[in-house]
């Protein structure tokens, strides 16, 4: 059985086992509908199943975390939010990758001037020359999910609870 979180890749790797694309895929959450079975070779079959999630997040920045990856569906989130999260956690974590990507000699304090400086490198313009802060977001989430940026990680080893509490119990 292949299980995972929503938009994980779970369908594109029985379709790469199986040397064909029976399982449909798509870049977004919530694709595979039902659970299916999978013949791959004469002796396996896989079953694909639809994403899970946990009911219930503990800390809401693992929420955060997996919906900018794409594995909660979009349509129940503030998308300019979540920018901003992933903007602040570029600045903190990746500040050279989001310079190159978007042409910037500084990263500003503020998020606004962020978000303006995105949108005039991009054109994310509206009538009356404004800056478009739902494109801007809408640019930045999909670039992230599509790796415009590079390989990302949101959950560092030495962010997790448990490595803390580790280490924590190692030094008593």
């Amino acid at each position: 059985m292949i299980v995972g979180i929503p938009n994980a890749g779970k369908s594109t790797l029985i379709n790469r086992l199986a040397g064909k694309n029976i399982a449909q895929t798509g870049n977004r959450p919530g694709v595979t509908k039902s659970q299916q079975w999978i013949k791959v070779g004469k002796e396996l079959e896989l079953l694909d199943t639809p994403g899970i999630l946990w009911p219930k997040f503990e800390d809401q920045e693992v929420g955060t975390r997996l919906a900018v990856t794409g594995a909660i569906k979009d349509t129940i989130l503030n998308l300019q939010d979540l920018a901003v999260y992933a903007l602040r956690f570029l600045e903190k974590h990746y500040p050279q990758r989001l310079q190159e990507r978007y042409k910037l000699s500084e990263l500003p304090e503020e998020i606004v001037e962020l978000f303006d400086q995105i949108g005039d490198f991009r054109g994310c313009r509206m009538p009356g020359g404004y800056v478009d802060y739902d494109k801007v977001a809408e640019l930045v989430i999909r670039e992230i999910r599509t790796e415009k940026l590079g390989p990302l990680s949101f959950e560092r080893p030495e962010d997790l609870t448990s490595v803390k509490e580790i280490k924590n119990d190692a030094q008593k």
